[in-house]
């Protein structure tokens, strides 16, 4: 656990806020299941349409590949936007499939955050790891 973050249960870790008010990041985890071992490109474009629905002006970079131990494949996609009265924002999105099971770690953070918080997002998923029973 990065120093000055905290484990928040059913989702991941948040940044301690150094004053009221201040947007912290976070980097959330969470999974899904694939339809195929071959449907991850097709979930990472929905994911897109969905982000692109709530999020206006959202711009996308990626997907791209990444390496992530034990994935049969990993892929790396950022979407910025800009969000009223805090400012641009990212949201680092890790899309890791072993067979159909899907994990998904995103960093959100404001951009000018960036960084500071990366470093600590960076070790911190060095330190994950796939578990042989995805279930749980």
């Amino acid at each position: 656990m990065p120093g000055g973050w905290l484990y928040v249960a059913e989702f991941g870790i948040r940044k301690m806020a150094m004053q009221a008010g201040q947007v912290g990041a976070s980097v959330g985890l969470g999974q899904d299941t694939l339809g195929s071992e071959n449907g991850l490109a097709e979930y990472i474009e929905k994911q897109k349409k969905l982000i692109a629905s709530h999020l206006s002006e959202a711009r996308f970079a990626g997907p791209q590949a990444t390496g992530f131990t034990g994935a049969d494949e990993a892929q790396l996609l950022f979407v910025r936007h800009n969000a009223p009265s805090i400012g641009s924002m990212l949201h680092a999105q890790t899309y890791v499939r072993v067979g159909r099971w899907l994990g998904i770690v995103t960093l959100t953070a404001l951009e000018a955050q960036l960084r500071v918080v990366r470093p600590d997002y960076e070790a911190f998923v060095r330190g994950l790891h796939i578990s042989p029973d995805r279930s749980s």
